[in-house]
């Protein structure tokens, strides 16, 4: 295993790579927290699980992790994120992304400047930490936030709709492309979640799918940033 060190505007932070098939990247909390900073939890979709930074789906194609990641950075964010492990736990892995978020709170961040970004797989995790985290301030981006019909994440949207959908707490923004026709079940989410859900939605036409937040094209890159950065 090898270990090193890459700058960025918010300092050092660690990078550890490993072994083909075991690759590990972090963008951990930084070890200087300023208030004046936005922060941004991205959490990715299952390919990446599964096949890495750079994994490739059979019909979505390749997916550009570090772009998306870098994308934020040269946009002013800091950004926390990491590889998951294969067969991540939904319900265990919010936890510890609330608790990281304690832990920005804790260190004077106001909630309006953390925002959770999950796609796919990432984006039923999203869920669930606004859920246990409870903070009506704190932003969630969900983009196509849907999953296979019969696969585990499926079943673990159905069990949030049935047990958790009343905590949802937050300031959300619901992004997919039209053509996603799967993507209903986020809208069944929102249609009865409780009045401290604050929800927006953005569809875009560009007919690419799910494979829409693969890379970091403008077309849905931009609005996300827009949003986070609206006062409310």
């Amino acid at each position: 295993m090898k270990s090193s060190l890459y700058k960025t505007q918010f300092g050092f932070r660690p990078l550890v790579l490993s072994g083909f098939g075991a690759e590990k990247f972090s963008y951990d909390l930084p070890s200087v927290i300023k208030p004046s900073e936005k922060y941004i939890f991205f959490l990715h979709g299952k390919t990446v699980e599964k096949h890495g930074p750079n994994g490739i789906h059979p019909c979505f194609g390749i997916y550009d992790y570090h772009g998306i990641v870098k994308s934020f950075e040269n946009r002013g964010f800091t950004v926390i994120s990491e590889i998951r492990p294969k067969g991540t736990k939904l319900y265990k892995y919010a936890g510890k992304i609330v608790r990281q978020i304690k832990t920005l709170l804790v260190n004077g961040i106001p909630p309006e400047q953390i925002t959770v970004v999950g796609f796919s797989k990432g984006s039923a995790i999203t869920l669930l930490v606004s859920a246990k985290l409870k903070n009506p301030r704190v932003n969630f981006v969900v983009m196509s936030g849907f999953s296979h019909k019969g696969t585990h994440v499926r079943r673990s949207y159905k069990k949030l709709i049935g047990q958790s959908v009343q905590f949802l707490q937050g300031r959300f923004l619901s992004i997919c492309d039209e053509s996603d026709q799967k993507y209903d079940i986020c809208q069944r989410i929102f249609k009865n979640a409780s009045d401290d859900a604050i929800f927006k939605e953005i569809k875009v036409k560009n007919g690419l799918g799910h494979s829409l937040f693969y890379r970091p094209r403008r077309d849905w890159f931009e609005p996300v940033v827009e949003w986070i950065n609206k006062k409310h």
